[in-house]
Formats: structure tokens, C-alpha cells, sequence
């Protein structure tokens, strides 16, 4: 791969960057897809249904990604299962990854973002028996039993909806006095007795030997702490962007977020942020798709130039 040189190279394998590498492709342009771990998709990979997603029946989120990639593949987008480390600025941009050295003329960073982890004692000891992040892939493990969701948007929410066809009882804790979700998700939270709600709370620690057996709760506002007996914990309390392969050139918001301009162009010319990695991003895969289909159309006009 040592000095092969693309017109568009796409970092990420999300939603979004596989819809940037579609339509940069779409528009006749060379194009490079690094996928860091060989498998397309994502964070939407664990979720069995999206919702708001325009379609006349269910679209489960490996089938949407893995029919993208095999549009991507025949129209002749080179995927390369690797890892970027930096990315050097000029006219023709050096990418530098774990699979060797290439080049391109216009670059769009769809890395994402990760979920953010609780950092309370018993969270780290007990990940993977008991703490979980993807309601879809463990929420069969918990049928009739209690379990928590930490966090009060919309990926939360949609995980405890999911959660809620197979546990007994779901107790939803969240930091502020309100959830930050669709108007959709509250409702149907609210009209379901299985659902608890606790406002203005934290956990401080996940209780357990083997498995999580409960967690400890705090009320923001009063400072008391109670016990609460459940079988899994389910966190969703935020994102922390996978920007690490650009340089300090790129401007940041105070989370750490990328700023772009309206075409969804950083900093340094040629080299753009859509989706998660971006400050500003909506949150939904509507605005994923939106976000990475103009940067993918501008990004290919200027290699016509």
C-alpha cells in the first residue's frame, strides 16, 4: 500500500463513513475505506431495529451496513482493514496506519465516537458479567430479571425499551431532572409500570462477587444513598470521540469534539468531520447519513478540479 494514492480516503466504518465512501464513489472519484476492525458498521451494528429510520418495514443495523458495504464493493471502493494513526496536511494528504502508508487528495474522518464507561468502583471489575453496553446483544441474559440503564438519552432509552421485553422490572438512572430523549422514548417509558425512574441520581458503586447483584444509588439532591438489588447494569452516559489521528491543527470543542464549518470541514482544508466525532452532531442516523453525504460531494467536486 506504500504509496498508493486515492482521491478520497474515508476513515471509519460507521453509517456514516460507509455512506461517505458510497457517494464519493457515486461521483466517479478513486476511493480508500479504512475500516479499523475489517467488519463495517459500527456502533449501529448492536441495534436490532432503528428507529426512525425512513423505511417501510424493520431495518435491523447489520443488514443496512453490510448491504452499503457490498454496494461500496462493486463500486470499486478499497477497503483497507486497518487503523489510522496521523494524518499529515499538504496538498495531498499522508495517512499513516497500522497497514502502511497511502495517500489521497481529500479526506473525510468518520471515526465516531466510543461509549463513554462508569468510572465507579465495581464498574470495571464487573464488565462482561453483569455490566454491559449493547441491551441488543445481552438483554436475552436477563428475562424476568431486574436490571438498571444509566443515562437519560436517546441511546438509553432505546436500550431500556429493549430491555423491557425480557426483564422483570427496568430502573432508569439519570443525572439531570429530565431525559434529553424523543419525545417518543419518554412516553412510552412513562406509560409502563415495569419502568422506575430515578431523577437527579448517580451510581456510585456496582455491588457484586462473581455478577453484579446490585448497585448503589445516591440522590443528587438530598446526598442520601440506597441499595438497589438488580442483575445487570446498562450504561449509556455519553461519548468520547475517536479523534486521536488528528493533529492539534484541527479546532475542538471543550469535550473534545471537532469543529467543522457548514461543509463539515475542519481546520485544515481538505480533511472533514462528519457524525459523532463532530461538535454540533444531531445524534440520529438521519443526520449521520445527511453529514457524510455533503461532505462526500464536496470532497469529490474539488477532486474534478
Amino acid at each position: 500500500m506504500v504509496g498508493s494514492t486515492f482521491d478520497v480516503a474515508v476513515i471509519g466504518g460507521g453509517i456514516a463513513g460507509l455512506t461517505a465512501a458510497h457517494h464519493a464513489a457515486l461521483a466517479g472519484v478513486s476511493v480508500v475505506h479504512y475500516v479499523e476492525d475489517g467488519l463495517p458498521g459500527g456502533l449501529v451494528m448492536n441495534v436490532g431495529a432503528l428507529d426512525g429510520w425512513p423505511a417501510a418495514n424493520t431495518v435491523v443495523g447489520a443488514e443496512l451496513a453490510g448491504g452499503l458495504q457490498l454496494q461500496n464493493q462493486e463500486l470499486g471502493v478499497r477497503l483497507v482493514p486497518s487503523r489510522v494513526d496521523a494524518i499529515e496536511g499538504g496538498a495531498v494528504k499522508v495517512l499513516r496506519g497500522t497497514n502502511g502508508i497511502l495517500q489521497a487528495r481529500q479526506v473525510i474522518v468518520a471515526s465516531g465516537a466510543a461509549l463513554k464507561t462508569l468510572d465507579v468502583p465495581g464498574a470495571e471489575r464487573l464488565a462482561g458479567r453483569g455490566v454491559s453496553q449493547c441491551a441488543w446483544c445481552d438483554g436475552g441474559l436477563y428475562r424476568g430479571a431486574d436490571v438498571v440503564v444509566v443515562g437519560g438519552g436517546d441511546a438509553a432509552l432505546s436500550e431500556a425499551l429493549h430491555l423491557g421485553k425480557f426483564a422483570g422490572s427496568v430502573t432508569v438512572v439519570t443525572r439531570g431532572d429530565m431525559f434529553r430523549a424523543r419525545r417518543s422514548y419518554v412516553t412510552r417509558i412513562a406509560e409502563d409500570e415495569r419502568y422506575q425512574l430515578r431523577w437527579a441520581s448517580e451510581i456510585t458503586e456496582v455491588l457484586g462477587s462473581d455478577t453484579v447483584e446490585a448497585v448503589r444509588l445516591r440522590d443528587r439532591e438530598t446526598g442520601s444513598e440506597e441499595v438497589v438489588a438488580c442483575r445487570g447494569m446498562f450504561v449509556f452516559v455519553g461519548l468520547v470521540p475517536n479523534a486521536g489521528m488528528l493533529g492539534s491543527e484541527v479546532a475542538r470543542d471543550p469535550a473534545g469534539f471537532v469543529v467543522t464549518d457548514a461543509h463539515f470541514e475542519t481546520a485544515v482544508p481538505g480533511v472533514f468531520a462528519v457524525g459523532a466525532i463532530r461538535s454540533g452532531y444531531g445524534g440520529r442516523l438521519t443526520h449521520a447519513v445527511a453529514e457524510a453525504t455533503t461532505a462526500a460531494e464536496v470532497a469529490a467536486a474539488r477532486c474534478e478540479l
